[in-house]
């Protein structure tokens, strides 16, 4: 997202008072707000595909350092826990859940 500062910066108040307008820029240019109060930045606002890209962004970074940090541990020798052991803890969890219910 590149933003133009002349066009992207606001102030609460014009924001306020030309809600559509902005709105509308903000789903044609895909660029996110900077809303000022006072002349100092409070808040920001994105278009709502603006965020879906900003969100999936941040959950494929999320897995990427998953994954690292995955292999360094297999890398370092944890192997993690074996199979069997792994699916009775499953099963040992299940059949609480199910003596609760």
């Amino acid at each position: 997202m590149k933003m133009l500062l002349e066009k992207d910066i606001v102030s609460l108040t014009d924001f306020a008072r030309q809600t559509r307008k902005h709105t509308a820029e903000l789903k044609k240019h895909n660029r996110p707000r900077v809303l000022t109060h006072n002349g100092k930045a409070t808040a920001v606002v994105l278009s709502v595909s603006a965020f879906d890209k900003l969100m999936h962004a941040a959950e494929e970074y999320r897995l990427d350092m998953e994954l690292k940090a995955a292999l360094e541990a297999y890398d370092r020798g944890d192997r993690g826990t074996p199979g069997e052991i792994a699916f009775e803890r499953i099963r040992s969890k299940a059949n609480l859940r199910q003596a609760k219910q």
